[in-house]
């Protein structure tokens, strides 16, 4: 997606939320600096996805009760997998690594950490609320896609999307997955709090987009 198309959803987002733009080129500032001078896996990821079947894994509660379908579809499909940040523990205990990892860095940093070591790429997002935990968590990963969820700098990719999940799901389409799958997803999810339900409804409505339903 050219930032052009994102750009008018994206300030829908920030007038929705009242966020704030400068905190979020900030954000994209400094994880450009933690990430100068390193290579870019951008080919390995568009190896992992195009073309392949994509099992987008998103970390609702209802992920637990989903688990026993991850191993079938992964087998039965050859399915490559795209973890939303915390969905990658649930992997993990399922003896899953997940090719890719798309994290803002507010979950088990741990376990992203071990995939990461046992070679998941993990896709790092630069935003506003979020720099302490760029600053703490990037040095220690390696095989790093940075991205941003405004205009990228050099260095930087906005593929489109604003929580974990839908920009999971942005960046199969990107790299062209011959099709692609969500578990862990629950939009109705009435146990969270207005804000998660409001970002809930953003999701819901951006994945929408990207998958073209």
């Amino acid at each position: 997606m050219q930032f052009a198309e994102w750009e008018p959803i994206y300030l829908a987002i920030l007038s929705d939320f009242g966020f704030l733009q400068s905190g979020d080129e900030e954000a994209a500032i400094l994880l450009c600096d933690l990430l100068c001078g390193r290579i870019s896996p951008l080919s390995a990821v568009k190896e992992r996805i195009s073309g392949h079947n994509v099992l987008v894994i998103g970390n609702a509660p209802s992920l637990g009760s989903e688990r026993d379908s991850l191993d079938d579809l992964e087998l039965r499909e050859a399915a490559r997998t795209i973890a939303a940040d915390g969905a990658t523990a649930v992997l993990l205990d399922r003896g899953i690594i997940p090719d890719i990892i798309v994290t803002d860095l507010d979950g088990p940093f741990d376990a992203i950490l071990q995939a990461n070591s046992r070679g998941a790429i993990v896709v790092v997002h630069a935003h506003g609320d979020n720099l302490d935990a760029l600053r703490r968590c990037v040095p220690k990963l390696k095989n790093v896609v940075g991205t941003a969820q405004c205009r990228p700098p050099d260095g930087l990719c906005n593929f489109g999307g604003f929580t974990d999940g839908d920009r999971c799901v942005f960046l199969a389409r990107e790299f062209g997955a011959a099709s692609i799958k969500l578990v862990g997803f629950d939009f109705e999810d009435e146990s969270v709090t207005p804000r998660k339900k409001k970002k809930l409804g953003w999701a819901k409505k951006l994945i929408e987009m990207a998958i073209g339903q």
